[in-house]
């Protein structure tokens, strides 16, 4: 075998571990992240349920919310830990682990995109109010260690309900 040979060789083998060695920290991270998710979801209602959208995200419904919450949903992408040219591309810019939160209110907010700065949350980097469906939308940032965030941005969707005309304190 030539060097080109060898190199490239090395180079499937190097990959071929990685992805196995992704693939299980995928599946350890997402086993952290549930946790942090069924700790919070508790808060806006009863009968969460889970279901896996492939190796690498998952949803959590809330089949019953509580007033003034009509629907919520949390989406869980996780990083491509299995693909280190994909890694490094999100990494640098700034992804982490992504909760996609999404919520109903009873009465429709009225539409804007605060400042995500403004309400202390490490690693919140979208909110958005909307008179349709669904009525907030929340994009959340999650590095490892940063699972607290996921309790604080739901506290955040009870008080964003709660502001709305007719919402009452939950």
């Amino acid at each position: 075998m030539d060097t080109g040979q060898i190199i490239a060789v090395a180079a499937a083998a190097v990959f071929f571990v990685w992805y196995f060695a992704g693939a299980l920290l995928n599946r350890r991270r997402a086993a952290e992240l549930i946790r942090a998710v069924r700790g919070a979801v508790g808060a806006v209602g009863e009968g969460p349920t889970i279901r896996w959208h492939g190796r690498s995200a998952f949803e959590v419904s809330v089949a019953e919310p509580v007033p003034p919450l009509t629907a919520f949903r949390l989406l869980c992408l996780l990083e491509p830990r299995d693909f280190p040219l994909a890694l490094a591309w999100n990494r640098l810019r700034g992804r982490r682990d992504q909760v996609l939160i999404n919520a109903d209110f009873a009465r429709p907010p009225r539409a804007g995109a605060p400042d995500p700065g403004r309400y202390g949350i490490p690693g919140l980097t979208g909110v958005e109010l909307r008179a349709e469906q669904p009525h907030l939308r929340l994009v959340l940032q999650v590095g490892a260690g940063g699972e607290a965030a996921i309790e604080k941005s739901v506290a955040l969707v009870r008080e964003l309900a709660a502001a709305q005309p007719g919402g009452r304190p939950v």
